[in-house]
């Protein structure tokens, strides 16, 4: 079968595609103007936007090696490094906090209003007095960036999306060899997880620190997958890299557990002494952090003015909506605190969803030892895309780290589909100006929330009651 597109072709009119995305930041990268100019930028945005994705999806026809595939990478890149950034201003809010890092104030306790901040007027309203979430390696590199840049607006984004693109670089150096350990394909790999347009959208253009810890995960899994660690080096390096990942985003240690079965290969003595080594090291690489940045566990508290958020793309918020509503319709109840009660109800879930996946890797270890690496890091992923869309809140960066873990094994079926469409698809959940559509869709975004809960236990019954029926042979 002839294919229409050659991959020098799919390379340079993904320049163009990519030139175009990057202009809309000029269109409608504003969210104060909504004008003719922002109309037009909008428009350009959905056309250009799903013309990339198109694009990228072609590539994978040729399977072309990863280093060509990052080279073509690169090269879509560079229109989002000249262009304001899109989908999201967090980025500023990160310039703030180094700035404020800087001066000295704990970002634990205070927003980037107190100086207030050289950049403040760029920063969304919503963030002016929040306190950061983020751990203290972050909060470094943040200062780091605006240490550098001064009062340039302009030095301290490119600083900020250079650390990013570095992250990027580091992830493929771990993801590559991840890959080539799960027995998975490092080209598809780099396709998913290092080029994609989630990757340019909200890591080259917005700078989402949620890249770093992907790394940091992929280079601490791709060490653990090694082999059995006898000598204890590879643990203590698995552990640093969790600590770092911690010192970014807390979020990174649901994946720790599934590293150390990686390093005791099921044994369970070996087992109970990689994880205890592990949190050692884990725990010690993350004081060493707040020692030398003067921030520790702070960001426990600054992780509720996060939750003051309510948007239906987290699917237990979404479900608390829908309940809400129909509560103010009936005249009882309180809207609120259905939110409240369903969020508690989906940590609760993600907490038995986490130890199912887990006590099943292990299962899987014991029973094919190494051969079982696929199906460990498989369960990582799981795990921590789980984290994401289980939380109180879910933005489309959120999914880079569990996206970049699965894109490692060897992916088939359904999720091999899944993980595809949502490192092409989620870009569309953001506006060139960081306008979230949940915001806008409300009422039926917790309808259809409730649909898919519905859908999937009903399916869930029925592949249950499928296997009772067909007994040992429904596996």
């Amino acid at each position: 079968m002839r294919r229409p597109w050659s991959l020098r072709a799919l390379r340079w009119w993904g320049v163009v595609a990519s030139t175009l995305v990057a202009l809309t930041g000029y269109l409608a990268g504003s969210p104060d103007k909504h004008d003719a100019a922002w109309i037009a930028g909008v428009a350009l945005w959905a056309v250009a936007a799903g013309a990339l994705v198109w694009l990228w999806l072609g590539l994978r026809a040729h399977e072309p090696s990863w280093r060509w595939l990052l080279v073509t990478g690169a090269l879509w890149a560079l229109p989002f490094l000249l262009a304001p950034p899109l989908g999201s201003h967090d980025i500023y809010a990160y310039a703030c906090q180094g700035q404020l890092f800087n001066a000295g104030y704990d970002l634990y306790r205070v927003g980037p209003d107190t100086l207030p901040c050289t950049w403040l007027d760029h920063v969304p309203p919503l963030w002016h007095s929040t306190p950061t979430p983020y751990g203290p390696l972050w909060i470094a590199i943040e200062g780091a960036a605006a240490k550098f840049a001064g009062t340039s607006l302009i030095l301290v984004v490119t600083a900020l999306r250079l650390f990013a693109i570095a992250a990027t670089l580091l992830g493929v150096a771990g993801g590559v060899r991840l890959a080539e350990r799960c027995g998975g394909d490092p080209g598809r790999f780099v396709h998913l997880a290092a080029i994609s347009p989630l990757i340019m959208v909200h890591v080259v253009s917005g700078a989402h620190n949620d890249e770093l810890l992907a790394a940091l995960v992929l280079g601490s899994l791709a060490i653990a997958a090694t082999g059995p660690d006898r000598l204890g080096l590879r643990t203590t390096l698995t552990g640093i890299g969790f600590g770092l990942a911690a010192g970014v985003k807390v979020t990174a240690l649901v994946a720790a557990p599934f590293a150390v079965l990686l390093l005791a290969r099921g044994r369970a003595r070996m087992t109970a002494l990689a994880g205890a080594a592990t949190v050692a090291v884990i725990a010690l690489t993350y004081l060493v952090l707040a020692e030398l940045t003067g921030h520790g566990l702070g960001f426990l508290h600054a992780l509720s003015s996060t939750s003051d958020l309510v948007q239906w793309l987290s699917l237990p918020t979404g479900v608390g909506m829908a309940v809400g509503y129909a509560l103010r319709v009936a005249g009882v109840g309180s809207f609120g605190a259905a939110v409240a009660v369903a969020r508690a109800i989906g940590f609760i879930v993600l907490a038995v969803l986490l130890v199912v996946l887990w006590w099943r890797a292990l299962r899987r270890v014991r029973s094919s030892g190494e051969s079982a690496t696929a199906d460990v890091v498989t369960a990582a992923g799981l795990a921590l895309l789980a984290t994401a869309v289980l939380g109180p809140v879910f933005y489309a960066w959120y999914a880079i780290g569990g996206l970049a873990v699965l894109a490692a094994t060897p992916l088939a079926g359904r999720l091999r589909t899944a993980v595809t469409a949502a490192a092409g698809g989620l870009i569309f959940l953001t506006l060139p100006d960081s306008l979230g559509l949940a915001t806008k869709t409300k009422v039926p975004g917790a309808l259809f929330d409730v649909a898919l809960l519905v859908t999937l236990a009903v399916r869930g019954a029925r592949r249950r009651a499928r296997a009772r029926l067909l007994g040992p042979t429904a596996e």
